[in-house]
């Protein structure tokens, strides 16, 4: 069974401060430098916000969360992969966001907070360390026009991939909807895995962003947490399609659907059923194409699944 979607992550510039960073006891502590204050050694080490994350190291191509220490009140945000980080207060000087981790990412992830100090706002600029997550390799053989969609096709690729972006992009504008943790889509056997390059004919085309499941046509097809259903769709790769805005930026989406049984606007929860699984769209057989995106970042759908488990929930 085969399918492809096609995304890609915008970069952010970079900003003229730069922190000193070292490391202490598995976590980034950052001085910034100020060109109109005290040197370094006269500062109070204490207003120097610690960052770690959690999983420690970040995965290539996955979610996970961005912990950081500030004095109280003065983180007023930040940008990871060009995404905006929404923080979450969990104390006087705790803070939480989610982040996303670009496929093919290096061995480390530049993060930029913004805090307010003395009057100002100041830029701090960090590094959390990334690992790589070994995604394997798909070979698939097919007809070259499946493979190399005509002139036609790829103009409605391209507005359906935007009226796709649109929907991202709007997310990072909703506050945070989920509660609790996220669960699979339907319980069936894994058949492709996110990260996989798709090999067509003897060359890589595309990586596979999104984890497929078994099923046949009609089996139910299930929420993965709450959220709003942002579009219902029939798209030429996706086929029939429900995106769920989760907010905060977390996007997930079904592929290739038989049927939706939801509507743009509803307010749906963890486990209800939206819709069964089909081949609609360009596939070889039914299946079940479940994606996650933060902002326009194509993340592993599977590590939303592990979010609870990484010091992550309250």
């Amino acid at each position: 069974m085969a399918c492809a979607d096609r995304n890609g992550a915008v970069s952010y510039p970079a900003r003229e401060r730069r922190p000193l960073i070292r490391a202490l006891s598995g976590m980034w502590t950052l001085t910034l430098i100020l060109f109109d204050v005290l040197p370094i050694a006269a500062q109070d080490s204490t207003s120097s916000p610690i960052v770690r994350s959690a999983p420690d190291p970040l995965i290539e191509g996955t979610v996970g969360w961005l912990q950081v220490r500030a004095a109280a009140d003065s983180l007023l945000g930040g940008h990871a992969a060009g995404e905006p980080i929404q923080f979450q207060r969990l104390g006087d000087d705790e803070y939480r966001g989610m982040i996303g981790i670009p496929l093919e990412t290096s061995d480390s992830l530049r993060v930029l907070l913004f805090l307010s100090r003395q009057g100002r706002i100041d830029t701090v600029h960090a590094a959390v360390p990334v690992a790589s997550a070994g995604y394997p390799r798909e070979t698939i053989r097919v007809a070259p026009g499946f493979a190399k969609p005509s002139a036609t096709a790829a103009a409605r690729i391209k507005r359906e991939n935007a009226q796709s972006r649109g929907v991202s992009l709007a997310s990072r504008n909703r506050p945070r909807l989920w509660d609790g943790p996220f669960q699979i889509p339907r319980e069936a056997r894994t058949t492709s895995v996110f990260g996989a390059a798709r090999v067509y004919n003897g060359e890589v085309k595309s990586r596979h962003t999104g984890t497929d499941f078994a099923g046949a046509i009609g089996a139910p097809v299930a929420a993965a947490g709450r959220g709003v259903v942002a579009l219902v769709a029939d798209f030429y790769l996706a086929g029939k399609a429900v995106y769920i805005d989760h907010g905060g930026g977390l996007v997930t989406a079904y592929f290739h659907l038989s049927q939706s049984d939801v509507s743009q606007g509803d307010t749906v929860t963890a486990g209800q059923r939206i819709g069964a699984v089909g081949q609609s769209g360009r596939v070889t057989g039914p299946h079940l194409h479940w994606v996650a995106r933060y902002g326009v970042i194509s993340v592993d759908p599977m590590s939303l699944i592990k979010l609870d488990s990484v010091r992550g929930e309250k």
